[in-house]
């Protein structure tokens, strides 16, 4: 006789001491949705910046190779801001995804990360 099993019902007693199943919201994918799009807006400006420096900032001073310098930064963060949006959606790694969303507050329109910040913030626990 199976002693973790009931003689009567069936029911098995050794599932009775397992935590329940995570539950999963919408949190992670909206963040990460919110960081691929800060990301693809920081590659987009940074590659701008690497393009035509001088066309977006006519006043440079002489100084049109720094901003190019800084224009290939800020396309290269926007890469790994793009990758933390993945790693949210995917619900892996939450260092990552984070750092993306950390990584994604450079861009222009500063809001969209700060959401995306919080509401993956707010689903740590679904992140493996």
């Amino acid at each position: 006789m199976d002693a973790n099993v009931c003689p009567h019902c069936g029911k098995d007693f050794r599932m009775i001491g397992q935590p329940a199943q995570k539950k999963e919201t919408y949190m992670p994918l909206i963040g990460g949705i919110l960081i691929l799009v800060a990301g693809a807006h920081e590659i987009y400006y940074g590659t701008m910046m690497v393009i035509g420096g001088e066309e977006l900032l006519p006043i440079t001073f002489g100084m049109s190779s720094i901003i190019v310098v800084c224009g290939a930064i800020v396309a290269v963060l926007g890469i790994v801001a793009i990758l933390g949006g993945v790693f949210a959606i995917r619900r892996k790694n939450f260092t990552l995804a984070i750092l993306g969303c950390i990584l994604g507050l450079l861009g222009a329109y500063i809001i969209v990360p700060i959401i995306g910040l919080i509401l993956i913030a707010l689903s740590k626990d679904e992140f493996s």
